[in-house]
């Protein structure tokens, strides 16, 4: 009866302790399992275009930046920003789950690829010369037709140009950011830039011109708008949380203060 005792007792413990490491694992799992999901992170990706998205002492920056911070910290989600030029962002958040593009063009070609956020604003392009350019005489349409025109690769406003009639694809000078564009013009290598008011003014503070040497001769529809794009494939939880962000900061006039903050019109 005592070797019986002592082999009961020690099979109780053994099997105590199986039981609690049991427990444990399945602790630890769970744990784990939840951290892994608080640490998903959503990739974002931009180009250089201010005043909406720029980089600023090594820190992302810019209207568009800040109330998408402002979301993504109301949605309680984790982030990664890289900066790329407009066609390789394009293509990075429309194949990769789980991204974000910004600042885009909400577009009938478009509307089936992404999930859309917004709108942030209009979207308000405008071709600019230099002033001391008196020999452009823009009297209508057609005459642009006779100039050379810059603007960014693979966005949408080349399209419109082309479709409008504006102008022809041989006259359209791309480069990969605005800032090459205003150098351009202003080395005469080109006739107009196409690019924001907000743009065109960030830029020349930050080049050796000023803004008074360049004006507006043409704007272009304002029939579209800037949105936040979200990858196709992103899980329903991460989006719907980024759009009640976005209305709840919205609601707070967020958006407001930052049109006069960076100059959006």
């Amino acid at each position: 009866m005592k070797c019986n005792f002592h082999t009961m007792l020690q099979t109780n413990t053994s099997l105590s302790k199986l039981v609690s490491l049991v427990l444990l694992s399945t602790i630890l799992l769970a744990s784990t399992a939840h951290a892994t999901q608080g640490q998903a992170t959503i990739k974002i990706y931009t180009e250089h275009l201010p005043p909406y998205n720029y980089l600023e002492d090594g820190e992302f920056t810019g209207y568009s930046t800040e109330i998408l911070k402002a979301m993504l910290k109301e949605a309680g989600l984790n982030s990664s920003f890289t900066m790329l030029p407009w066609g390789r962002a394009y293509l990075s958040a429309s194949t990769e789950p789980s991204s974000l593009l910004y600042t885009t063009t909400r577009t009938p070609e478009r509307e089936a690829y992404f999930e859309w956020i917004g709108p942030i604003g209009p979207r308000k392009m405008r071709l600019f010369k230099l002033k001391e350019r008196r020999d452009i005489q823009i009297k209508s349409e057609a005459d642009l037709r006779k100039y050379r025109v810059g603007i960014v690769r693979d966005t949408s406003a080349i399209k419109l140009v082309v479709e409008r009639g504006l102008f022809s694809k041989q006259q359209i000078d791309e480069a990969p950011t605005t800032t090459s564009n205003m150098k351009k013009l202003f080395f005469r290598r080109i006739d107009f830039i196409l690019a924001t008011s907000g743009g065109a003014r960030y830029e020349l503070e930050h080049l050796p011109y000023r803004l008074e040497d360049i004006e507006p001769i043409y704007t272009l529809d304002e029939d579209f708008q800037f949105y936040f794009a979200v990858n196709k494939s992103t899980d329903a939880v991460t989006v719907n949380k980024l759009k009640a962000a976005f209305e709840k900061i919205k609601a707070t006039g967020l958006l407001e203060i930052l049109r006069k903050k960076y100059s959006v019109d």
